[in-house]
């Protein structure tokens, strides 16, 4: 329940804050060689106007290939929050009203469920908590889905990176949320490691790291 009361309470105050301002970082290597690179610089009100600041760098057939750009725009409908809306691009469609509907809103219920059983909380001396996801304490059905989308996101963009890469497997993987004493999200790391197999079946290793540092 003390696991449960504390997702409350920092999903609440993040909804309540009138300004969210953050930077994303995130990085892929494949076989130690950088492959991507990505940092954007974000900051959203409570209208749900969103203003970021990309800068991105990718290597294709061995050329890098950069892109810089400005984006602001409003988010419409009732979700205008971070979560929900990962939420809704993890799952790629909504919840219909027949037994398939039935269903999925269960198997989102299990996967929910999987989730919080697996996370560890630290609480620290400070009144600050580390919440921490090992991929080794994730049931095997969620990592299943995991790449199932991971694979699908990849069929998607077949300019991208990672265009030779099939059969893509997470061996070690670790997501750590750290939140301060006000029940805000201060910074969330994600680190994985894999490898994957290319239509010539040659084995490469793989390594990601995203990080969201939020300001206040």
């Amino acid at each position: 329940m003390k696991k449960v009361k504390l997702l409350y309470d920092v999903a609440k105050t993040m909804k309540n804050m009138e300004r969210i301002d953050g930077v994303l970082t995130v990085s892929v290597e494949k076989d130690h060689t950088p492959v991507f690179s990505l940092r954007n610089k974000f900051e959203k009100d409570q209208a749900g106007k969103v203003k970021a600041d990309v800068s991105s760098k990718m290597n294709v057939s061995g050329e890098d290939l950069t892109r810089e750009s400005k984006t602001e725009f409003t988010l419409k409908g009732d979700c205008h929050h971070g979560p929900c809306m990962m939420w809704k691009s993890f799952r790629g469609h909504h919840c219909g009203t027949g037994s398939h509907g039935i269903k999925g809103m269960f198997h989102r219920i299990s996967f929910a469920l999987g989730i919080l059983s697996s996370l560890r909380v630290e609480e620290q001396a400070n009144g600050a908590t580390v919440i921490a996801l090992y991929l080794s304490d994730v049931p095997e059905e969620i990592k299943a889905t995991f790449l199932e989308k991971i694979r699908e996101k990849h069929g998607h963009h077949h300019d991208c990176c990672m265009q030779d890469c099939l059969n893509v497997e997470m061996q070690n993987g670790l997501v750590v949320i750290n939140v301060n004493e006000k029940h805000a999200i201060d910074k969330v790391t994600v680190n994985l490691d894999g490898r994957a197999q290319d239509a010539e079946n040659q084995e490469h290793t793989l390594a990601a790291t995203a990080e969201v540092q939020f300001i206040w």
